[in-house]
């Protein structure tokens, strides 16, 4: 009998754990996005005004006049993804700077411009987590993921990070 409750309780121990892990992560489909910090719930928006270039920041999860929170996603012929603004003419995207911060910018058909998204969940019910990974096409480095970071200008910085913990909340839009 106690053999029976031990080895019953091991496999209750087993199946916790492995509902603990987070499932593996997928690449994002093709389609309009909002990512929004896990943290406080603020998303990823890009400057209306500031034409085709600008800084990225963290705010409200709206259109208004002076900034949108919508992200078109689509894979690139080289396997890498461009995380760009839907309907932008002249076309641009997020983009990376020599100093890990991130911007929109017109010019985006280098490996600065490279990213892949994908996501995931702890299983049902659970948030659907993204994570945008600078992940150049000529294969070179990674700078890292871009995170939610209270110790920078913006919380807005490119860099090394561990797999969890997740920074980004997702929402289709439309």
């Amino acid at each position: 009998m106690r053999s029976r409750v031990i080895a019953v309780m091991a496999a209750t121990v087993a199946a916790a754990a492995a509902l603990a892990q987070p499932a593996h992560a997928a690449p994002l489909l093709d389609g309009v996005y909002r990512f929004s910090a896990l943290k406080d719930g603020k998303c990823l928006v890009w400057p209306k005004l500031s034409g085709h270039t600008g800084a990225v920041s963290l705010g409200a999860c709206t259109d208004t006049a002076s900034t949108s929170a919508n992200w078109q996603v689509r894979q690139r012929p080289n396997g890498t993804m461009d995380v760009s603004l839907p309907g932008s003419n002249p076309r641009t995207c997020l983009r990376l700077t020599t100093d890990h911060k991130v911007m929109v910018s017109d010019n985006c058909a280098d490996k600065y411009a490279e990213w892949t998204v994908s996501y995931g969940s702890a299983g049902p019910g659970s948030v659907v987590w993204a994570d945008i990974e600078h992940t150049p096409g000529d294969r070179s480095q990674s700078w890292g993921k871009l995170v939610d970071s209270p110790d920078v200008i913006g919380r807005l910085v490119v860099k090394q990070a561990p797999i969890e913990p997740h920074y980004w909340a997702l929402q289709q839009v439309g």
